[in-house]
Parts: structure tokens; sequence; C-alpha cells
């Protein structure tokens, strides 16, 4: 019976680890705790550029990655739509694409000395230098 729990205990941090989701991360001084969905949404669609307490919304993206994949669930458009979006934004004169970064630590340090800066990271991450919003 002790061999069958360590099993489930060590399948359940597998499971766990490879559903892991993207959590919405700006500046520490950001002066709100959440966001809501639709408000995601306009900024990576390009419908809201501007924060409301002022300043121009800095936009960033994960290139690749399990974070990158649940973030492009919640704004609704797949990792190629989102791409094609942004280069038809830049082509067009429209909008300045967002900044990407490779990984995690990346996107937490880039935002940590951008106040006016919007990403994602994975849940797992350690986000001690940036705040995290809740999505409402």
């Amino acid at each position: 019976m002790n061999n069958i729990l360590k099993v489930f205990l060590l399948l359940s941090v597998f499971v766990g680890s490879n559903f892991a989701g993207a959590v919405i991360i700006v500046h520490k001084n950001f002066p709100a705790d959440s966001i809501s969905a639709s408000d995601l949404k306009k900024i990576y669609a390009n419908k809201m550029g501007q924060w409301a307490h002022g300043g121009t919304i800095i936009r960033t993206l994960l290139k690749k990655g399990k974070a990158h994949k649940d973030f492009c669930k919640r704004v609704k458009k797949s990792n190629s739509k989102l791409k094609r979006f942004w280069k038809k934004q830049v082509f067009t004169g429209k909008g300045s694409a967002p900044k990407t970064f490779k990984s995690d630590a990346n996107m937490i340090a880039f935002i940590a000395s951008n106040e006016k800066a919007l990403g994602y990271v994975d849940e797992a991450t350690d986000v001690s230098g940036v705040k995290v919003l809740t999505i409402k």
C-alpha cells in the first residue's frame, strides 16, 4: 500500500507541472491588483494602448512554452494567429510588436525595470520582483 501512495504522489507532481498556467505580471508599483479578462484581450488585440492611470502599455510575450500556450488561450488567439496579427499591425503601421523574451527570468527582469510593462510567466516561477495581477 505504501508503494501505491508513493507512485500516486509522484504522478501527481508530474501531472501538475505539465499543466501549469500563466500568471499576469506588472511592475511592483503598478496601482491596481487585478485586470479584467476583457482588458487583457483588448491590450493584446491592439484595441487598448494606454493604462487607465496613464502611460503607454508596453506589451510583452514569451516566444514559447507552457505559459505562452496558456496565455494565448486567455487572449483567445493561437500562437500563429497572434504572431500574424502583430506582423500585420507592424506592416500597416497600426502598432509596434510586443517585446518578446525567451525565458520567464528575462521577462521578469524587463517588467521589474519598466513601470508600464505587462507580461506573463509560468505560475511556478518566482515572481518576487514584480506584482501578479488577478484576472477578474
